[in-house]
């Protein structure tokens, strides 16, 4: 019985506020406050290719201060990396993405960051493990989450 109220009482603020659950990525880093991507509330989310994933964090605090922020996505199948490339205009988070602060960023600041991308996926039908993150210019990782992403055609 108490399994069942810790399994809800984690997923069911979730799904009233329309949150996505997420995971620390594998190999560390912070992570935002709360990470709301359209259209889902539970995993895996579903991926539709060439329909635009909107995706937006809040609450993420550097922990250095920075004059670039860069972007990334890696999805796995399998544990592999499948070799997905961010494209080179969303790459810069400074340009595109961060919002309520603005590089170069100082230790401790605290700002949101949107993805807004429609990619054509080369694989459908398949569960994928998707690593989205942001890295300060030194290499630091300023966050970094983990989604099941279901990717359908």
């Amino acid at each position: 019985m108490y399994k069942f109220l810790l399994i809800v009482g984690v997923f069911l603020p979730a799904v009233v506020f329309g949150q996505t659950p997420f995971r620390p990525c594998r190999g560390g880093g912070p992570t935002p406050a709360s990470v709301n991507i359209e259209g889902c509330t539970v995993l895996p989310c579903r991926v539709v290719s060439g329909v635009p994933l909107v995706a937006h964090a809040t609450g993420i605090r550097t922990p250095v201060a920075t004059p670039t922020v860069t972007a990334h996505i890696v999805a796995r199948l399998l544990g592999l990396d499948v070799g997905f490339v961010i494209p080179e205009d969303l790459a810069d988070a400074c340009a595109v993405g961060i919002s309520g602060a603005s590089c170069p960023l100082s230790a401790g600041q605290e700002f949101d960051y949107t993805l807004n991308y429609a990619m054509q996926l080369p694989l459908t039908g398949i569960t994928a493990q998707v690593e989205v993150g942001l890295t300060a210019a030194d290499g630091t990782k300023i966050t970094c989450i983990e989604i099941d992403a279901q990717i359908v055609a």
